[in-house]
């Protein structure tokens, strides 16, 4: 073999072997990058929420219109508390919880659980969260004190405990001198029918309405307005789902203030949201009445410098818990 030949030869042989590179390169990289979308796109989007707190977005729950959004199924499971969609989100059971209560979250970010609050769910009064005292127990008001040393049902870790504490600074009684029993609401509003607790602090419709049959508020609402009583519910999402489905949790939010949006112009589907929040569409009217749906803009500047900001600062929130980059603004 004379040298011109050899070289050749060479030739050939190394851009065989260039191409030979390129291509396990190649296949590589197209591997990686399968891997990384098959960890990264979920499947499905788990979501916790309540039954007897209705929302707009419920109505695309019901008609599945998150689902076709999405462009995968959504597994919508309701809870009791936001505590439990605190542990259900740590067990990697739920993505994102709607409608988490502000004092939950706060507990679980102090505890540094890797979840973030990203939007608003809605703001309201002591008409959807409230304490009602037994009109057996005479108790009013006026005489708060008498709740000392008796039997109150709390479902504690809740938007509701918070407003318990709230109303006994108004009225005057002693937290500590009560006799509280960790109820969730539906149990609480039973155990002031039955007599067993003189008062039942609790959220929900049926169960305020339930309350509400044999005994009074402690505080009107307009009282409780008056006296700065506030409450804030949220959407947190797992840090995971933050981190691996940004586009998702984009769309997610994107639906949900389009319904509210649909609702301040008068167009939901009243029905539909009933259904879903599996109450009468008459109770569900009045306790949508208390609440307020925050346009994007205003919830922006609630979690950066208002309501929400303020609550969180009172009580202590680390920092970096917001993330407002998800609002379709």
């Amino acid at each position: 073999m004379n040298l011109n030949t050899r070289s050749k030869l060479n030739l050939i042989t190394g851009e065989i072997m260039k191409k030979i590179i390129s291509f396990i390169l190649g296949s590589i990289f197209a591997l990686n990058l399968a891997i990384t979308a098959a960890n990264s796109a979920a499947n499905v989007v788990r979501v916790a929420y309540f039954l007897e707190w209705p929302s707009p977005n419920l109505e695309d729950m019901q008609k599945k219109n998150f689902a076709k959004a999405l462009g995968v199924p959504v597994k919508w499971t309701n809870f009791t508390n936001g505590g439990a969609m605190t542990d259900a989100m740590l067990a990697g059971d739920i993505d994102i919880s709607y409608s988490q209560g502000l004092v939950p979250f706060i507990n679980a970010v102090k505890s540094k659980a890797p979840i973030k609050l990203v939007d608003i769910a809605m703001e309201y009064g002591m008409g959807g969260t409230t304490c009602v005292t037994s009109n057996a127990s005479g108790i009013t008001k006026a005489n708060a004190t008498e709740l000392e040393g008796k039997k109150v049902a709390v479902p504690l870790g809740t938007m509701a405990e918070y407003v318990f504490d709230e109303s006994m600074k108004v009225v005057g009684a002693d937290r500590g001198k009560m006799d509280i029993i960790q109820m969730d609401p539906e149990e609480g509003a039973a155990a002031l029918v039955s007599g067993d607790v003189v008062m039942a602090c609790l959220f929900g419709g049926n169960s305020i309405k339930a309350a509400t049959a044999v005994g009074s508020r402690l505080l009107t609402v307009q009282e409780a307005r008056d006296a700065g009583i506030l409450g804030i519910d949220i959407t947190s999402v797992t840090d995971k789902f933050m981190k691996e489905n940004p586009g998702m949790l984009r769309t997610f939010i994107e639906v949900t203030h389009e319904a509210n949006d649909r609702y301040r112009a008068g167009k939901s589907d009243m029905n539909s949201m009933s259904k879903a929040s599996e109450m009468k569409v008459a109770d569900m009217k009045e306790t949508l009445g208390g609440f307020k749906f925050l346009t994007p803009e205003e919830t922006k500047q609630s979690m950066e410098s208002g309501n929400l900001d303020a609550f969180l600062k009172g009580m202590g929130t680390p920092d970096g818990a917001v993330d407002t980059s998800f609002l379709p603004l």
